[in-house]
């Protein structure tokens, strides 16, 4: 019984530090919630590296697919955890050599 209270509270502690965090950190609230495209830059082994458009909360494979792919036959030694982040507007992606 005490055990759940003591949870209870760790967990509103927690909600409440992340709240007063983005409160006091505009800039990061903006980049989270920006309604607004993002401009994002690809390199790499893809059929068409450059500048894009993308929509806000948009990852790297969202990117990649934009750009039209990867090129036949590309080797690309990158986490799939790093390609699901989300991109930050000015970002650019370097998958490697082309």
């Amino acid at each position: 019984m005490a055990i759940d209270w003591i949870r209870r509270s760790v967990l509103v502690t927690i909600l409440f530090a992340g709240f007063y965090y983005l409160k006091e950190n505009p800039d990061l609230r903006k980049r989270i919630y920006s309604e607004e495209p993002i401009r994002v830059r690809i390199e790499g082994p893809v059929l068409n590296p450059g500048f894009y458009s993308l929509e806000a909360g948009s990852n790297g494979k969202d990117l990649i697919e934009m750009a039209g792919g990867y090129v036949p036959g590309a080797q690309i030694k990158m986490e799939d955890s790093i390609l699901e982040q989300p991109l930050e507007d000015g970002q650019v992606l370097n998958l490697g050599k082309r």
